[in-house]
């Protein structure tokens, strides 16, 4: 599956050659973070099992609130919470648009 880290990570670099000294610097850091997200970069724990000798190595997440990877629980259940509040309705979805003559 296609992540957004490895878009960054592929075209990132031409991105911010191109367009980076017009964009926020809280924009580059979330590029960054979703970059190095569950990496090396971040650092980890080391989890040791005594019963089979086997070590289990678990990166640091980045905590980004822009992050797919960090925000994947908590959107999820943000959209439970909300599938909870509709009717047992079909729903749809109209846009209604007035312009200001007089």
């Amino acid at each position: 599956m296609l992540e957004l880290a490895s878009v960054f990570k592929v075209y990132g670099p031409e991105y911010l050659q191109k367009y980076g000294e017009n964009m926020l610097p809280s924009h580059k850091k979330a590029m960054e973070d979703i970059q190095h997200c569950r990496t090396q970069v971040m650092g980890g724990h080391v989890y040791y099992c005594d019963a089979c000798d086997e070590r289990l190595y678990a990166y640091h997440s980045c905590g980004n609130r822009h992050c797919p990877k960090c925000q994947a629980v908590s959107k999820a259940r943000w959209l439970d919470e909300r599938k909870a509040e509709l009717l047992p309705v079909g729903y749809f979805h109209d846009v209604f648009v007035t312009f200001g003559f007089t």
